[in-house]
């Protein structure tokens, strides 16, 4: 073989062909340390958790490395990866995070992982820093993360890419927002997916029936947490974005923290074997899990989950234990929370025809938004065809437009996406409310409100097909 025929073989990558063989594989998470921190000590504690992770037996263990997950004063994941060892490093997973990135930064930090040979990445737009104000939040850049698959997919090298959704979403128009938007990370280049960390298996199995109902077979990883004390009571602060514990399971982790310290830990190491075991059989790829970053609680966590899959190998065993586990306890935050599909985790897989979708019930719309459309679809029925300039002080009076070098208005019921907070205009962050209210700004998510007017307008459907038709490289919406 000539020497230009070596160069272009592509690397070897241990992560995608353990996903395209079928294999459950268990990322553990470990997050991007504050630059305050030794970068000496940072790099031997994460050389360490790595040599933990790969010992154990039984599972396909690798790393998942977050990046300013909820500080933007920290080492970049791609910097931090750097303390793994060379030759495996196609086994890991890498964040790169829109947050206070420009497009230029994402370049050179594409150009580091490239170089290091850092080529599974998961980017995501970010979340706001808790305690943000909405004037801070609209300040920050966030470079989306449909942008930035886009980007990494068009360079030459062999990245494999990933997206992110949270399922744990409970109004028709936020979850559909929420898949909709994962349509288009496919589109945009990504090539498996990673859930938002949450609790309620109903939601993870309406997220795969939907997918495969679709024909869409993308690998799945779904991202659990091994709760502490400490953790309980920051997400009930609400300082994890996007992730939220309902009433019946606050009331189980309060009785457990009445346990002592070891049969707390041991509950909750339980609950995340059942889970563990559970994705596998809903047909899940794998699983990533936070909240396990010393190397012996990595190392507990990964041999329990070992184990655990090899307990339960049919779903009927597994679901008489999660029940029972769990007393049948309420995962959603709310008693008027909506699922896709009735009848959920009482099979695995839908049998014979995938199940029907139910009924998402009438709009709430105002007279007043009724108006306010109707209005707006008379001034802006042919924007998409305008310069994007055009009219531009009657769409910031009438459709809160912020400008930008595209208008879409017509395609988006004539509600500007770009009035996101964080001008996302591809969908709903990860950090949206399971109510479907906005991370940061008071009110309805954007992307919610659009969905919920395309619903009232019968024009839902054809947003769909448009979304799932489109090419995996083309740009829509």
């Amino acid at each position: 073989m000539s020497e230009p025929e070596k160069q272009s073989t592509p690397p070897v990558n241990r992560f995608r062909n353990a996903l395209s063989n079928g294999e459950f594989v268990l990322l553990v998470e470990s997050s991007s340390p504050s630059l305050s921190n030794d970068p000496i000590a940072a790099g031997e504690r994460l050389a360490a958790l790595e040599s933990a992770v790969l010992s154990v037996p039984g599972v396909n263990a690798a790393l998942a490395i977050t990046d300013r997950y909820l500080n933007l004063d920290a080492w970049r994941a791609v910097e931090y990866a750097n303390a793994l060892r060379e030759e495996n490093r196609d086994r890991h997973v890498i964040y790169l995070s829109g947050r206070n990135t420009t497009a230029e930064e994402l370049e050179q930090l594409a150009d580091a992982a490239a170089k290091s040979r850092n080529f599974n990445i998961v980017p995501v737009s970010g979340n706001c820093i808790p305690g943000d104000t909405l004037r801070e939040c609209r300040k920050r850049v966030f470079t989306e993360s449909v942008e930035i698959l886009r980007g990494l997919s068009a360079r030459p090298q062999p990245f494999f890419l990933g997206g992110t959704v949270n399922p744990y979403v409970y109004t028709p128009y936020t979850m559909m927002g929420q898949y909709f938007k994962l349509v288009k990370k496919l589109n945009a280049g990504a090539s498996f997916v990673v859930a938002q960390a949450g609790w309620d298996m109903l939601k993870l199995q309406s997220l795969r029936w939907y997918f495969s109902g679709r024909n869409l077979y993308d690998p799945m990883i779904a991202r659990l947490v091994l709760l502490t004390p400490n953790l309980v009571e920051k997400i009930l602060a609400g300082e994890y974005p996007g992730i939220y514990i309902s009433r019946d399971f606050q009331k189980i982790l309060e009785k457990e923290l009445r346990y002592s310290q070891n049969q707390f830990e041991a509950a909750q190491f339980r609950r995340i074997e059942l889970q563990a075991a559970g994705c596998r059989l809903l047909g899940f790829s794998g699983i990533q899990l936070a909240g396990a970053e010393t190397p012996s609680r990595a190392k507990i966590a990964a041999e329990r989950i070992a184990n655990a899959l090899k307990e339960f190998d049919n779903f009927d065993s597994w679901l008489e234990e999660y029940n029972s586990y769990l007393a049948r306890a309420e995962m959603s935050p709310f008693t008027s929370s909506f699922y896709l599909y009735d009848h959920t985790l009482r099979r695995a897989y839908p049998e014979e025809e995938h199940p029907a979708v139910r009924d998402f019930g009438e709009p709430k719309i105002s007279p007043g938004e009724k108006l306010s459309f109707r209005l707006r679809r008379f001034l802006f029925e042919h924007a998409d065809e305008q310069r994007a300039d055009s009219r531009r002080l009657l769409k910031r009076l009438f459709a809160s437009c912020r400008g930008c070098h595209n208008c879409r208005l017509p395609q988006t019921e004539f509600v500007c996406p770009e009035s996101c907070p964080k001008r996302l205009p591809n969908g709903p962050c990860g950090g949206v409310k399971p109510t479907g209210e906005c991370e940061i700004a008071p009110g309805e998510c954007i992307h919610s409100k659009v969905l919920r007017l395309s619903y009232w307008n019968e024009s839902m459907q054809t947003l769909e097909d448009r979304i799932l038709d489109s090419g995996r490289d083309e740009t829509f919406q």
